[in-house]
């Protein structure tokens, strides 16, 4: 089964215009981009792959062609802003050096945070948990008070488990230290100063263990969420569910008829058909004036680029060729300027039509000038006068779809509107009519009222029991906390053992290596002694630096506990489980502070969820969560890269744009940088365009290559094909450049690009694409691929 299309590009043109210069960058670039596919972009500096990648996130905006992503227009010289804001949540690009793409004045969670704003992300999942939230934390309190507590013990009692295990072991270790001249320094040190080093790594797993029970709460609530969305409950609720929908239907009728009612439903369905047709109009519309003044702003440039060429043009041959094509492109300037708004209403395909009809006519105009006599001067104003005057290419067909499709649009919303009239009037005479009286909901109301009594008795059944579950599960948590406590007693018996031993180390260090030296140095006053000592020196300098700097990072542990452990309420404010809910008792008392405490805690939700966002973001990159609060300079170049890839991950794109993403990186972390893209591709199922010049780098990685010079793709295809069997010339010299194994000896040889094939397509010869076998096509002149394909 073909994977789904996310990007295609068609006729791609990007030119750069200095005054009177043109400079066509890119060239007629058309390729595709499927899901999980990675295509790699070839070709030397100046070749025009970045400008491709540019173009794609309308860096430069004003590029020619067409490009779709996921099925939606994303080309043209203005999009609006809801595409824009599509395509900049869906196209994310990883630039070469990641240290210049990094605000060094941020921290990395400011970093990642950003897009998450720009890209308006984090407003939308408010939204989205605003629409049940209050609903959610009321049907699963119960739920989510026992699971909570379920987890915070396991938290409690693996805590304990690692607490126990190394602080009973380094109590036994301290009883038998010694410090003595029969053994090294380094021996000696490390009898007391391991216990910070195992302490340290103890703190880590202690923290991950709240990082892991924090994720376990989150996702707790997604789940029942989803339950809640596809309306799977805990409790078997149909008959209430049931009873409430009849006496709300019952309420209705009292109010209007049955009939009244469809009638409205019908009314409402019409105004939503007419808007749509309203808003399909106006993207047609929208689309189609895209489309058109793209084309014409592509004209313009090439008339300029002709006018250049035949102006520097030596050649007479060459001048006129160019000047029948400066003429021809403001025959077609003049054709869409002219009839752009009768085309207003062709579909982006027709319009796409159009314009290759128009380049297969002005093709036929120019073979009709070879009749001209090219010596003579008066042959200028004949060729500017023949494409002036025979320049009329027939768009009728086209005309006539446009108003087609108006006159379509235009009648079925007309006859909604009409439809819509006489269900105004229907409603109009009989919005009086009632199929109940009040008296008449009494059957209705008893019903609910029973439904309700045994949802209710049910429900008092399930709150005893889990109220019990809860009960013990509390003193499960009491006697772990006591645990605890009793635990951290013999915490503060190794820590004071560790600063007992440490003094003892000094004196002896001091006793046993420096008063020794210091005697000898008063006695002999030699300098190889006087160096002993001040090494000595020294070396006690750095161990009790080695000392300091260890404590001062299990310090810091208890900063990032309370961070986390903040997090963690945050988490219960979610769920609906932090105390102030339901500290008072009246419910109406109660229902009003909840109103007022809502803004707060969905401000504190947040910026839970930024951080879930983000320290996921790290994870995916292989990245610990607590590099989220550090700068860009505290990271080593590849690090740098893991964080550009987490924040063009963060929005969840369908695209990436890697534009040499391991360029400024050592050789032993590019194949990890490498092997980490291709698993995301391959795990979110997302696009890449990988742009290198490590060619055997893109033999791995991409699935698809594209061979760009001068702007132009001049060979493509599925990877293994081209690396197997190469056919143009300058894709057969790239390939010379690949170091290899078997030639890793030798000296690097000189590689001369053969360009001489760009001197065989020049006029009158055309180059084309051709394809050499299937997924395997090459861009050449008829001649020239019938000599590379028989070699």
């Amino acid at each position: 089964m073909s994977k789904k299309i996310l990007l295609e590009i068609e006729n791609l043109k990007k030119y750069f215009v200095n005054r009177s210069q043109v400079n066509k960058a890119v060239d007629g670039v058309s390729f595709k981009v499927h899901e999980g596919e990675i295509v790699g972009l070839i070709g030397e500096s100046g070749s025009g792959k970045t400008t491709v990648g540019r173009s794609l996130l309308r860096l430069y905006d004003d590029f020619n062609g067409f490009v779709t992503l996921d099925g939606q227009i994303i080309s043209g010289k203005r999009i609006s802003r809801a595409r824009n804001k599509q395509m900049r949540r869906n196209i994310q690009m990883i630039f070469q050096d990641p240290h210049a793409s990094l605000n060094g004045q941020k921290t990395i969670f400011s970093i990642l945070k950003e897009p998450l704003q720009v890209n308006g992300i984090l407003k939308d999942e408010m939204r989205d948990l605003n629409r049940d939230w209050k609903i959610i934390r009321e049907n699963f309190y119960y739920t989510f008070l026992e699971n909570s507590k379920k987890i915070e013990l396991n938290r409690l009692v693996e805590s304990n488990k690692k607490i126990k295990k190394l602080h009973k072991s380094w109590a036994k270790k301290f009883e038998k230290v010694e410090f003595s001249n029969a053994k090294s320094l380094d021996d000696n040190f490390n009898e007391f100063f391991s216990y910070l080093n195992d302490k340290g790594t103890l703190n880590s797993d202690l923290i991950s263990l709240i990082y892991k029970s924090n994720t376990e709460l989150l996702e707790l609530y997604h789940s029942k969420q989803k339950d809640f969305r596809n309306k799977e409950v805990d409790f078997d609720e149909k008959d209430l569910v049931k009873a409430q929908d009849e006496f709300e239907q019952a309420q209705k009728l009292t109010k209007h008829s049955k009939e009244y009612w469809e009638v409205l439903a019908q009314k409402n369905e019409l105004v939503e058909q007419i808007n749509t047709l309203k808003d399909t109009k106006a993207e047609i519309a929208s689309i189609s004036k895209n489309v058109f003044n793209n084309i014409i702003e592509e004209v313009k440039n090439e008339y300029k680029l002709q006018r250049n060429n035949a102006l520097y043009s030596t050649n007479l041959d060459f001048y006129f060729h160019s000047l029948k094509l400066k003429f021809i492109a403001k025959a077609k300037l003049n054709f869409f300027r002219s009839n752009k708004a009768k085309l207003k209403y062709v579909s982006f395909d027709d319009a796409k039509e159009i314009v290759k009809q128009i380049d297969l006519y002005s093709k036929d105009i120019y073979s009709q000038m070879d009749s001209f006599d090219l010596t003579k001067k008066e042959s200028i104003k004949l060729i500017k006068e023949f494409c002036q005057n025979s320049f009329k290419y027939d768009a009728q067909e086209f005309f006539a779809i446009s108003e087609q499709q108006l006159s379509n649009l235009n009648g079925q919303i007309d006859s909604l509107n009409q439809s819509l009239t006489q269900k105004q009037e229907t409603l109009n005479k009989i919005k009086t009519n009632k199929d109940l009286n009040l008296q008449d909901l009494e059957p209705y109301s008893q019903k609910l009222a029973k439904a309700t009594q045994v949802h209710e008795e049910e429900l008092n059944k399930y709150v005893e029991s889990v109220t019990t579950r809860i009960a013990n599960l509390d003193q499960e948590i009491v006697q772990a906390n006591k645990e605890h406590d009793e635990l951290m007693i013999l915490v503060k018996q190794n820590d004071e053992k560790l600063n007992e031993l440490h003094k003892k180390f000094v004196v002896w260090y001091n006793e046993s290596i420096l008063k020794p030296l210091e005697e000898q140095n008063k006695q002999q006053n030699d300098k190889n002694i006087k160096t002993k000592l001040k090494q000595a020196k020294v070396d006690l300098k750095v161990l009790e630096s080695n000392v300091e700097e260890r404590l001062e990072i299990i310090s810091s542990f208890k900063a990032e506990r309370k961070y986390l452990l903040k997090d963690q309420s945050n988490i219960y404010r979610l769920l609906g489980l932090d105390k102030f809910y339901h500290i008072v008792k009246n419910k109406k008392v109660q229902k009003v502070l909840n109103y007022a405490l809502d803004f707060v805690y969905l401000y504190l939700i947040k910026g839970l969820f930024i951080k879930n966002k983000i320290y996921k973001a790290l994870e995916d990159v292989g990245l610990l969560k607590q590099f989220a609060y550090r700068y860009p300079h505290e990271f080593s170049g590849g690090q740098r890269q893991r964080i550009v890839i987490a924040r063009a991950l963060i929005t969840n794109p369908k695209l990436i744009v890697a534009d040499e993403p391991i360029a400024s990186l050592d050789i032993s972390i590019q194949a990890q940088i490498v092997n980490l893209l291709k698993d995301l591709c391959q795990q979110k199922n997302i696009g890449m365009i990988f742009i290198a010049h490590d060619l055997s780098m893109i033999e791995y990685v991409a699935d698809r290559v594209e061979i760009m010079h001068l702007g132009k793709i001049v060979e493509n295809g599925v990877t293994e094909k081209i690396y197997d069997k190469p056919v143009h010339p300058y894709t057969i010299n790239l390939f010379k450049a690949i170091p290899k194994i078997s030639n890793a000896n030798e000296k690097f040889e000189n590689v001369s690009f053969e360009l001489s094939y760009l001197a065989e397509q020049k006029f009158p010869n055309v180059p084309k694409v051709f394809e050499v076998e299937k997924d395997h096509f090459i861009y050449g002149t008829e001649e020239q691929f019938k000599k590379w394909t028989s070699k």
